[in-house]
């Protein structure tokens, strides 16, 4: 996430600004400015910053560019409060509104870049795309006139001039294998950006959902998908909260209340400047009384722990997999002036037990993500992993069971990291990309005959073979990237690599639920899930 990599960073830049301040304030000491000083109320957050940067624009040796410099200082200031509160520049600013509203104004493309070239990597089912003739594996050569592909620039750039207000269109000429160039007319439009990737029965009675972040839209998603698994029998549901970094509180709220019966308590907030706000379901959830098991891992944060937590409290759920993130912390946006805006931590929120799952940061930004990180690395070589506790005080459910916080959500059933050292030669290929790279250029090779041969994802999903040469080809790219072959990996895990290339193919042409519902069954921390009674 972008703001984590800012918040990681505000450490060194906190050492180099006092280091600074120090040396303004030894220089004062033997030669300060004796002249008319403004008025401030002192022992305010205000006061002293405004005097200090009012010197820099009066007395400072140099003319200073005062956006860049407030912009830096903005974000220091804020990673000094937490590791969450961060300052997010305009166009941030802009991209968190769309992650959080579930849609923007485009053409509906996905785009690959490999070097300075960009490439389509899928045409959106629902989007001002589809049905244009555009097909994954297109290369794209100019957009609107203006060379995308092959002069070093941006992909935010290219990103930029397809998109526009809806209605208006855009020009974009293409290159297809083997064929000469093409141009398209595309009129824009709005695009969904859909946050439940997949779902679907698994079994006559057990239904699965996977959603990847918690938007405005989350839980009208998660609502119809929960209503359609129902109709079609669903007594179990597993839902897969896997590296979801979180988002939108509402929805997470909206989600929870689904599963919980009336008046059970899903959260409170609380804060300095926040009394204690606690949020209850309502009656007319759609699955309250089925078996809910809740999928986690290191990755899920935020709103899944909000989530997991009140399912885990109220003896709802079953949580499966490993410990979570522990971010406990309620940011709201405040907007500024320019468009730029400031994610300012207001709250910290609570688990119906009252836990806060929220790390310690007292150690400062850097020491947060670094114990984040040894945590992984403590856990993922363990022969019989523990999660250690950093809040010893104990909390219960509304069963009796014991709970504990003060780092992530602690699962019922740990699954812990897989040992077989076979995999580690499909990690490697998987870690730089190989498998996707090799499925993309079959797509660009074969794009149009297989659209035409396999009609509909279901035709691909249940006719569609591998050449027998690919996995020649994963190896032989590996080798070009470092990657030596291990036979013995290899001969043990060709069958996941052949699965995952077609499920790759699979995922440009059709979209990702054709790549979970052809991963899903190799997926071994589902299948250890599905085992537990």
């Amino acid at each position: 996430m972008d703001s984590e990599n800012k918040a990681a960073n505000n450490g060194n830049k906190i050492l180099i600004v006092i280091s600074m301040v120090m040396g303004v304030l030894i220089g004062l000491m033997f030669g300060s400015h004796q002249g008319d000083k403004p008025s401030y109320e002192h022992g305010s957050l205000q006061g002293k910053m405004s005097e200090v940067l009012d010197l820099v624009e009066r007395q400072y040796v140099d003319s200073v560019d005062a956006d860049s410099l407030s912009e830096r200082l903005v974000g220091v200031m804020l990673g000094e409060l937490d590791p969450h509160s961060t300052y997010l520049t305009a166009r941030e600013t802009e991209r968190t509104a769309e992650m959080m509203r579930g849609n923007f104004e485009g053409v509906g493309l996905v785009l690959r870049r490999e070097g300075d070239t960009t490439y389509i990597g899928q045409v959106l089912s629902d989007g001002p795309s589809a049905g244009s003739g555009l097909m994954p594996g297109d290369l794209i050569l100019n957009v609107d006139g203006v060379r995308v592909s092959g002069v070093q620039m941006p992909a935010d750039s290219v990103v930029a001039r397809l998109r526009g207000p809806r209605r208006s269109k855009v020009k974009i000429e293409i290159l297809r294998q083997g064929d000469k160039s093409m141009e398209f007319t595309i009129r824009r439009g709005v695009v969904t950006h859909k946050s439940l990737v997949y779902s679907d029965m698994l079994d006559d009675t057990t239904g699965y959902i996977m959603l990847s972040t918690f938007s405005s839209t989350s839980h009208d998603e998660f609502h119809n998908a929960l209503n359609t698994l129902v109709k079609r029998g669903m007594k179990h549901l597993i839902f897969d909260l896997r590296g979801n970094t979180g988002g939108s509180l509402e929805s997470a709220v909206g989600i929870a209340n689904e599963m919980l019966p009336a008046n059970s308590l899903i959260v409170y907030t609380q804060g300095a400047h926040q009394r204690r706000n606690n949020v209850y379901a309502r009656r007319g959830g759609l699955f309250t009384q089925g078996r809910v098991t809740v999928m986690v891992d290191e990755g899920s944060a935020s709103a899944s722990e909000v989530v997991s937590g009140a399912l885990q409290d109220n003896d709802r759920a079953t949580i499966v997999g490993r410990r979570t993130f522990g971010k406990g912390l309620v940011q709201r946006e405040f907007e500024l002036g320019d468009g730029s805006s400031v994610l300012l931590t207001i709250a910290r929120y609570y688990t119906p037990s009252g836990r806060s799952i929220q790390r310690p940061y007292s150690e400062g930004t850097d020491e947060y993500y670094r114990d984040y990180l040894n945590q992984l690395m403590e856990e993922s070589y363990a022969d019989n992993p523990t999660l250690h506790v950093t809040d010893s005080t104990p909390y219960h459910t509304v069963g009796g069971r014991v709970v504990y916080g003060g780092g992530g959500i602690f699962p019922d059933h740990l699954i812990p990291y897989r040992k077989d050292p076979t995999f580690v030669y499909y990690n490697k290929l998987s870690s730089k990309g190989i498998l996707s790279r090799v499925a993309f250029e079959e797509v660009r090779q074969h794009a149009e005959q297989w659209l035409q041969r396999y009609p509909t994802a279901d035709d691909f999903c249940r006719h569609f073979k591998l050449g027998d040469n690919v996995i020649s080809r994963v190896v032989k790219l590996g080798e070009k990237e470092d990657i030596p072959v291990d036979n013995k990996g290899l001969s043990a895990q060709s069958r996941l690599m052949t699965t995952m290339v077609k499920a790759f193919i699979g995922d440009f042409l059709y979209g990702q639920q054709v790549f979970y519902r052809i991963y899903l069954p190799e997926d071994e921390d589902l299948k250890q899930t599905r085992a537990i009674k």
